[in-house]
């Protein structure tokens, strides 16, 4: 699969002004608005794993305050639900930081193009010397799963990471103005079928 990022300029009620980054991604695009200046600082795809992750200006994927990723699982769709996929990520959190994880489901945002989505908020208060904490949206697509998170890192504490509402509210409802597009034959970055 060849692998490529389209940036669009958008402006979404969410953010002051972003970008959107539209990637194909299996059997879809995935379309995800992000605030301006974060840049794909990792993308790959192996074994029917996709993972693309986004940072902000002068941050790393080795080193960051704030990442947004996406990821898709090909063939999943009619495997899993959206709700086994949100699992895994909470299982996958709590494993990490047993005395100190937190999980809240949150109102799931409708997407375009998804037959489902699930939405969620993860927190760790102590994982790797430092706070992690997360939103989430678990999407359907035709063919396809796919996941769309915005993370942050703080100061470790030895408790859970209870969300602060206006932040992360903010950030869910970012992630909620993705949508998942068809693909058209012959059609070459930057998919204004998707963009548009």
């Amino acid at each position: 699969m060849r692998l490529a990022l389209v940036v669009a300029i958008l402006a979404a009620p969410a953010l002051a002004q972003g970008t959107t980054i539209v990637s194909p991604v299996y059997d879809q695009l995935v379309a995800i608005p992000v605030p301006t200046g974060f840049a794909a600082g990792f993308e790959r795809e192996q074994g029917g794993a996709y993972i693309l992750e986004l940072v902000p200006p002068g941050e790393r994927v080795e080193d960051w305050t704030q990442l947004i990723t996406v990821t898709g699982s090909r063939g999943s769709a009619d495997k899993l639900s959206v709700t086994d996929m949100a699992s895994t990520l909470a299982d996958g959190y709590q494993a990490a930081c047993p005395g100190s994880f937190t999980a809240h489901k949150l109102a799931p945002p409708k997407v375009q193009g998804a037959r489902a989505v699930f939405a969620g908020y993860l927190g760790c208060g102590s994982v790797g010397g430092h706070a992690e904490a997360m939103v989430f949206v678990v999407l359907q697509g035709k063919s396809d799963l796919y996941t769309l998170q915005w993370a942050e890192h703080g100061p470790a504490v030895d408790h859970p990471v209870e969300p602060d509402a206006a932040i992360w509210r903010l950030r869910a409802d970012s992630l909620g103005l993705a949508r998942l597009c068809d693909k058209v034959a012959g059609e070459q970055p930057p998919y204004p079928s998707c963009t548009d």
